[in-house]
């Protein structure tokens, strides 16, 4: 079901390498990076983790430019993100 203009959707935030997971709510206009900022200093413990060390995946798919909003990726009521650290398997993205 699709939230209605002012509607905030009820999303699961998940670390799945740790299993930590929170249920969280935003606005369909969300960009994920503002997601990603905003949780996980919450899931992690830490007000000091650096979000560039984690990219973010829907349906088990990175999301590459974070700029996209949770309504930009249909993400449903009670869908799920993934944020994952970059490690060897999955690099961070080379700016230079």
């Amino acid at each position: 079901m699709e939230a209605m203009a002012g509607e905030m959707l009820k999303i699961t935030v998940i670390v799945p390498d740790l299993w930590r997971e929170r249920k969280m709510e935003f606005a369909p206009g969300t960009p994920v990076g503002t997601i990603k900022e905003q949780a996980l200093p919450e899931l992690l413990g830490s007000s000091d983790v650096d979000p560039s060390g984690y990219y973010v995946e829907f349906f088990e798919k990175e999301v590459l430019d974070e700029s996209r909003t949770l309504a930009d990726l249909d993400v449903p009521d009670g869908g799920v993100i993934s944020l994952r650290p970059y490690d060897v398997g999955h690099p961070a993205p080379f700016h230079g």
